[in-house]
């Protein structure tokens, strides 16, 4: 007897656009309450924050780029200290291959959500891009991206302020470390 395929569960295009609607909807012919107007964005974030599709609108002001890259109001920022997977990276674990760059980039999308983010610039790099710390709200985003596993302490770059974070998430195998992964500067070397 022939097994059937498990259906994917990502959300369809037709369903996306119809909890569209509705939070537009919502939005425009709701209150002109500012807590209901949250609810919706916050809503709306809750359903779109796993999609590529939010990543490329962002909210808040703050449009994820990948694990360590945030655009803040126009001004492309790299996390001071940290090191995240590329968005084509991949990681191995005991079975399967996964996507952990694009993992890393949801992670960091999903604790930002609607949320007003602070950065703090350190420096500038060789790219032009502002190296900061930032936080959304009272989290210090650069530790938690290490701590969750989603990104390595760049110790070349001064990330040995979160060696910590990176051995506490290596003993909880969280993220990135329940798997056997290239370290990002590695991967882009060779890539």
């Amino acid at each position: 007897m022939a097994r059937r395929k498990k259906k994917n569960s990502t959300l369809g295009p037709k369903i996306l656009m119809l909890v569209a609607a509705f939070l537009l909807g919502g939005w425009v012919f709701g209150d002109n309450n500012q807590q209901w107007r949250q609810t919706v964005l916050d809503m709306a974030v809750q359903v779109w924050s796993t999609q590529t599709l939010f990543r490329e609108l962002g909210v808040g002001g703050t449009k994820v780029i990948d694990g360590d890259t945030l655009n803040l109001k126009g001004e492309r920022i790299r996390l001071f200290g940290i090191d995240a997977p590329e968005s084509a990276q991949t990681c191995r674990s005991r079975f399967r291959v996964w996507r952990c760059g694009q993992k890393a980039t949801q992670a960091l999308t999903r604790l930002i959500g609607s949320r007003a983010v602070s950065c703090e610039k350190r420096n500038t790099d060789r790219y032009g891009r502002s190296v900061a710390t930032c936080k959304v709200g009272t989290v210090d985003i650069n530790a938690w991206m290490v701590r969750n596993g989603w990104a390595v302490a760049y110790r070349a770059y001064g990330g040995t302020i979160y060696a910590a974070n990176e051995a506490a998430a290596k003993i909880a195998r969280a993220g990135i470390w329940g798997s056997k992964f290239t370290m990002p500067w590695d991967w882009r070397k060779s890539h």
